[in-house]
């Protein structure tokens, strides 16, 4: 079922907007896609691919077979050189952790530097964290002495608290690694690998660089009660949140960025076959936003929604279900949202949630979906039978007239 294949597979580390994601092009991609607003990453790496039909992609095998292809990456655009770049080692630097995003590339000796001033801060802090768990096992044991003294009749001097542990740092800088560096304005691209003054064959490819400005937004998760772990999405700002009312959802806010299907994945996912002018939004991690502005009716007073923690506890006996409570301070959430209770009145129909921060616009309208009455949804359903009845009614009639 397989057919292998030795040719030249690309490696990237590429840019999504917030992220670094570690991608494959096999040797069958003719195009490349990046992103722009940070630095890329590609190399050229000789291995083993194999091709399966079941899934009509090309995967790789670098434990058999990865020979690192050095050279020099010619950048060209309309037949004009724009740079030749050296092969350089490169590290990862995420200020605020990996969780968090927003890494940005550090070359050269910079690389080096920046990894062992990382690895001597996380030294540090392991020498300050075990001299501190110490000092609090010090402080315990002084403790329990006291009491003792204390139960005996014995005067005990005070004893000073111990310092507090050390706060861990979210930095994290990886280790340095080869790669050809690619900083390049929007716009479309012949990229080849050259060798001796003459181009590796099998490696120039098209290469093309979109604009990803000004794509953040924020995006919602509506949370029913009833099934709290499937949240329905609300991308964009012209979904509608249909619900009963009387009810009670909770909505989360995510800061996200929307892009073409034909502009993402291309660029993580080199073998996806995405849709033309179809929409996708990438989350990328829970919004900021502590407070939206909720208005049932024209004219009606604002109501202000906070951003709370609830407990999610399953409901006991035959009817199972989930009951959401607010959070006690000394417990852990299971969810972080803004609680919307729902009006129970015929004439409202709809409500607009906002915010109230001019620099995070967002808004989604509510629909309330009345229930039907039972008389008429009685004679809805009688209608094709009542129907039915008639045209047979007709038709008898006419046969006899012919008869």
């Amino acid at each position: 079922c397989l057919r292998a294949m030795a040719g030249w597979f690309g490696c990237a580390r590429v840019w999504d907007g917030f992220d670094y994601k570690e991608v494959f092009v096999p040797s069958t991609v003719e195009d490349l896609f990046l992103l722009s607003g940070n630095d890329s990453v590609l190399s050229f790496v000789r291995t083993q691919e194999y091709y399966w039909p079941l899934s009509r992609q090309v995967y790789v095998d670098l434990e058999r077979m990865r020979e690192e292809v050095p050279g020099t990456l010619r950048i060209e655009q309309n037949g004009t050189l724009v740079a030749d770049v050296a092969l350089d080692k490169y590290s990862i630097e995420y200020p605020d952790g990996a969780v968090n995003g927003l890494g940005r590339l550090i070359w050269g000796k910079e690389a080096e530097t920046a990894l062992a001033a990382y690895q001597a801060s996380e030294r540090a802090f392991a020498r300050d964290l075990v001299t501190a768990q110490r000092a609090q096992t010090e402080y315990e044991h002084k403790l329990l002495e006291a009491g003792a003294a204390r139960n005996r009749g014995e005067t005990v001097a005070d004893i000073p608290s111990p310092p507090s542990l050390p706060e861990p740092s979210l930095r994290l800088v990886t280790k340095p690694v080869s790669g050809y560096r690619v900083a390049l304005e929007p716009g479309e691209y012949n990229i080849s690998l050259v060798q001796d003054g003459a181009i590796v064959p099998g490696t120039r490819r098209a290469l093309k660089v979109t604009d990803v400005s000004g794509r953040e937004t924020l995006v919602a998760d509506i949370v029913p009660e009833e099934r709290w772990t499937r949240p329905l999405a609300a991308n964009s700002s012209a979904a509608r949140i249909y619900v009963r009312p009387g009810s009670i959802f909770y909505l989360t806010l995510a800061e996200a960025t929307r892009f073409d299907e034909s502009e993402y994945l291309p660029v993580t996912q080199p073998q996806a076959d995405p849709a033309k002018d179809r929409a996708m939004w990438v989350r990328r991690k829970p919004s900021e936003v502590g407070q939206l502005a909720l208005n049932w009716r024209e004219g009606d007073e604002t109501t202000d929604l906070k951003l709370s923690r609830f407990k999610v506890e399953q409901a006991s006996g035959s009817g199972f279900g989930y009951t959401v409570r607010s959070a006690l301070e000394t417990e852990t959430e299971d969810l972080r949202a803004f609680a919307i209770g729902v009006p129970d009145q015929p004439e409202v129909s709809r409500g607009v949630i906002s915010t109230t921060e001019e620099v995070a616009e967002f808004s989604r309208v509510v629909i309330l979906v009345q229930p039907r009455s039972s008389g008429i949804g009685l004679l809805l359903a009688g209608l094709p039978l009542f129907g039915f009845g008639v045209f047979a009614f007709l038709r008898r009639k006419t046969q006899s007239r012919g008869a």
